[in-house]
């Protein structure tokens, strides 16, 4: 028997170590859930679970992208399905302004509900979601996976009413040698005065002669006019003190070029009138769709079947559309559901194994701890040799 190594307690302090560290693995594993507590415990699992992990973030956001694109279509069904309505309801208008007992009067009214829902599909189909076109016909690329594949999902234009060809109005300026009588059909002869002069203007004077006379005519006055043949702007000053009226004759040559009568002779401050002369050409529409007549009912009845059949095959497109979402957001789904398994056998706890382990541990503990205090008293028998 020696005194100067215990190896027994030695021994005893040893399992007590391990049996410590175990106890305390397990109540680490217990309270946060997780099998792996630091990467010691389980490196290869805790790169495959870090793996895995950032897969599922990634399947998480396709989904997320597949229920956007989903309740994209899903809108566009929605839109699509009223405009059916309307056309469903245009088609019957072209065949009832057929009736030969339908008076024109009759026909004009089929034609304003007629072309009201032509406004209405027309506005629908430029309508956006979160700020994409529905209707733009571009095929858009959807995310299927968490590896940036996607799926191409057919595009619809919205092209259902023919809306015509708008040619637009044109202006023009008139020259300064445009007569009066060009100027202002019907026009002959008439004048105009100012608080110092009275001029005759006839249908023959040019727009250059008539301004000449506003400059003769009203210098006395501290006006006077000029005229812009590019922009068609003519300007007049009626000085302080001065005024501007048409006189005795009917046709009013103020009027005719756009002006008004000013008295300005108790004004401290010169008066300024400006006009634009200029002819302007309506713009036309060509093309368009009118039920007013027979011949454009008969016309319109054949455009819209078209656009009906055209609005069947879109839907049918919108369909399968869904369809291919509805059936890779299953498929992602299934997917995640999968990953997120795998991560939890090799990440997650089996409590009622661990609980096992800790009931083990903390038992070897307890007897560690008391066959170590046993081990360090063995020892003092010797004192019983030295009696």
């Amino acid at each position: 028997m020696v005194i100067n190594t215990n190896s027994m307690a030695q021994a005893a302090a040893t399992q007590l170590s391990t049996a410590s560290q175990r106890l305390s693995q397990s109540l680490g594993r217990l309270s946060s859930g997780s099998k792996i507590i630091s990467p010691a415990d389980d490196s290869a699992g805790l790169a495959v679970s870090m793996k895995l992990g950032a897969q599922i973030s990634r399947t998480d956001a396709a989904l997320t992208n597949l229920g956007n694109a989903t309740s994209f279509a899903q809108t566009q069904d929605g839109y699509l399905a009223k405009i059916n309505d309307a056309l469903t309801r245009m088609s019957e208008l072209t065949v009832a302004a057929q009736d030969v007992t339908k008076t024109t009067s009759d026909r004009q009214i089929y034609n304003q509900e007629f072309q009201a829902l032509g406004t209405y599909i027309n506005d629908v189909v430029t309508k956006d979601f979160n700020g994409v076109s529905l209707f733009s016909g571009n095929a858009l690329g959807v995310t299927t996976d968490a590896d940036d594949n996607t799926f191409q999902m057919t595009g619809i234009n919205g092209n259902y009413v023919l809306k015509g060809t708008t040619t637009p109005g044109t202006t023009t300026p008139w020259s300064t040698s445009s007569t009066m009588g060009q100027l202002s059909p019907g026009f002959t002869r008439g004048d105009f005065g100012t608080n110092h002069y009275v001029a005759n203007v006839y249908a023959f004077n040019t727009l250059g002669s008539v301004v000449s006379n506003f400059n003769s005519t009203m210098a006395g006055g501290g006006g006077g006019a000029a005229y812009d043949s590019t922009t068609g702007t003519l300007s007049v000053t009626i000085g302080a003190g001065d005024s501007l009226q048409h006189q005795s004759y009917p046709d009013n040559v103020v009027a005719a070029l756009g002006l008004h009568d000013v008295d300005n002779s108790l004004g401290s401050s010169p008066v300024i009138l400006t006009s634009t002369l200029a002819t302007t050409t309506p713009g036309t529409t060509t093309g368009g769709m009118d039920i007013s007549s027979v011949s454009g009912a008969k016309s319109a009845l054949t455009t819209i079947k078209n656009s009906i059949n055209q609005l069947a095959t879109d839907r049918a497109t919108v369909g399968s559309n869904l369809t291919r979402l509805n059936y890779t957001t299953d498929q992602l789904s299934a997917l995640k559901n999968n990953l997120t398994a795998a991560t939890s056998r090799i990440t997650d706890v089996d409590v009622a194994q661990e609980s096992t382990n800790y009931a083990k541990a903390n038992i070897l503990v307890q007897s560690g701890t008391a066959m170590l205090a046993q081990a360090n008293s063995m020892p003092q028998s010797v004192l019983r040799l030295l009696g």
